[in-house]
């Protein structure tokens, strides 16, 4: 079923659509990106607690905990989000599906993201034993300003985020393509307004992402 969804996903929810709608499955793709995304997570977090665990003992084990399990939850935020912003849209483009078919429809869509949280952790295990980070004493607010953006602005960082930012946009085109095929097949829209539903959050997103790298690393290698 899975592999369906890679490769003939028309006719993949063209099967769907004649059965109840179901998030059984999608929450458990959801599921799976959720724990492979929070142990990326933890890594970062961990070393981000790095940073300051000389103002206090055993941080960089509370932010690894805590990026972890934000990371974790965040996963199925983003899913309930989408989904929202789907629904939206295809009703706004006089749709007919209800919100549980869209999000359903949307989890599905997520599959390939799977892959990219996959290759974002081994990514992560690559470069981030590889970034320099010192710890810091001082509570001057000035001085921790300084320092996160120094570890933002580390060569290995700055190299992780550029790739994983990559890699993350090429497979979110490719869960667009899902989800615009999805819509069309189960929300009664034709190809163009489905691919508008389904292309332009993934479109913004980008944007903003490439924005935000931009902003926070400093510009491109």
């Amino acid at each position: 079923m899975i592999m369906e969804i890679l490769t003939n996903p028309r006719a993949f929810f063209s099967t769907i659509c004649k059965l109840e709608p179901s998030l059984k499955i999608p929450a458990l793709i959801i599921l799976v990106m959720a724990l492979v995304g929070s142990i990326t997570g933890y890594m970062m977090g961990e070393l981000s607690g790095k940073l300051f665990s000389g103002m206090m003992e055993g941080l960089a084990t509370i932010a690894a905990v805590s990026a972890a399990i934000s990371t974790f939850f965040s996963s199925f935020i983003i899913w309930l989000v989408a989904a929202v912003i789907l629904f939206g849209l295809q009703k706004v483009m006089q749709g007919t599906g209800t919100f549980k078919r869209v999000m359903e429809i949307c989890g599905y869509g997520m599959v390939p993201l799977v892959f990219a949280t996959i290759i974002t952790l081994l990514l992560s295990g690559y470069y981030i034993p590889q970034a320099d980070i010192s710890p810091i004493r001082s509570t001057n607010p000035e001085e921790i300003s300084q320092a996160a953006m120094s570890m933002m602005l580390d060569p290995a960082l700055h190299e992780f985020s550029i790739i994983s930012t990559i890699v993350t946009i090429i497979f979110l085109i490719w869960v667009a393509n899902i989800w615009s095929i999805g819509v069309e097949t189960c929300c009664g829209l034709p190809a163009k307004k489905a691919l508008i539903v389904a292309g332009l959050p993934i479109l913004i997103y980008a944007a903003y992402t490439l924005a935000s790298l931009l902003l926070f690393t400093g510009g491109p290698v």
